[in-house]
């Protein structure tokens, strides 16, 4: 009878001592788990192959661009246009007495803009891509707002973007785009979803333009090129002093991309998209030199 309280203690002991053990395990596991995931390395998605059309701009591109558009008169005119600026500014910061005192500036005459200062093309102003947007509208989107979702896909596998993707914290995706002011006409009201578009910067640009220049304008049929403005168009319009580029193709060249012609049955419909090439060229010539720049990536032009 005095043997069972001495069994008894000596089970609970073990399953104390088991229980305390167990325990151990377990914070002992914990730490060095913490300590594993404390200590894994950062991944950064990063570059995985040279883009071609950027390594050809920058042995090539750039360097012709500069030597078929230098000028040596520019810098002259630019110092002329500084002095003038000066000029006008000096005379302007004097005190205005007698009938002009209190009175509002008078507009310029005519309705023409202000141009930017002339200014020569040097090694460092030399015309580049800046970014490019790609742009589609979907009419059967005022009916239908579920219709963008075809754009929207087309858009982002062209474009390889997503927010936040591919390790630019900048990059926006696909966005879409709604209207400003409504058309009763067209049954519109403001707010309504309309279209898409995204932005492209950095490596994603020479991307885009290498399969829009490999495998889509080859084999659009009977494609002349895009058409230039006629000769007597105005240099002085805000369009043309920017180095803006646009062009748009139809819904047919939008099934011509790689990434969307290997699965085209996943879209219900195609749709015709702009391309707008944004370039650091301002001022005058500002468009023929974004158009030779875009000449030397191979996309084509002609006159009308």
């Amino acid at each position: 009878m005095s043997l069972r309280p001495a069994i008894a203690s000596v089970a609970s002991a073990s399953r104390m001592a088991r229980a305390q053990a167990v325990r151990a395990a377990s914070s002992a596991a914990a730490s060095s788990s913490q300590a594993s995931t404390s200590t894994l390395p950062e991944i950064h998605l990063g570059q995985t192959h040279p883009s071609r059309y950027h390594d050809h701009y920058d042995a090539t591109v750039a360097s012709d661009l500069l030597y078929m558009t230098y000028n040596h008169r520019a810098t002259a005119t630019a110092e002329a246009q500084l002095a003038a600026a000066s000029t006008e500014a000096a005379a302007i910061s004097k005190p205005v007495t007698g009938y002009e005192a209190n009175r509002p500036k008078p507009a310029p005459r005519g309705n023409r803009p202000i141009q930017p200062l002339t200014k020569g093309i040097t090694a460092e102003s030399v015309p580049k891509l800046e970014s490019i947007t790609i742009h589609t509208m979907v009419k059967e989107a005022i009916g239908n707002k579920h219709a963008l979702l075809s754009a929207i896909m087309a858009l982002r596998n062209i474009s390889g973007e997503a927010a936040n993707g591919g390790g630019r914290n900048g990059s926006t995706g696909v966005q879409v785009v709604i209207s400003r002011q409504g058309a009763a006409a067209f049954k519109l009201r403001a707010g309504m979803p309309v279209s898409a578009k995204v932005e492209l910067r950095g490596e994603a640009m020479y991307d885009f333009i290498q399969s829009l220049v490999d495998f889509v304008l080859p084999r659009i049929r009977e494609f002349p090129g895009f058409t230039l403005p006629v000769q007597s168009a105005s240099k002085s319009n805000p369009s043309a002093l920017a180095g803006v580029v646009s062009m748009g193709l139809p819904a047919a060249a939008m099934g011509l991309f790689p990434q969307v012609e290997g699965n085209i049955d996943a879209y219900p419909r195609l749709h015709g998209f702009h391309m707008h090439f944004k370039t650091n060229a301002k001022g005058k010539d500002a468009q023929e030199h974004a158009r030779a720049l875009l000449s030397g990536f191979r996309i084509p032009f002609h006159k009308k």
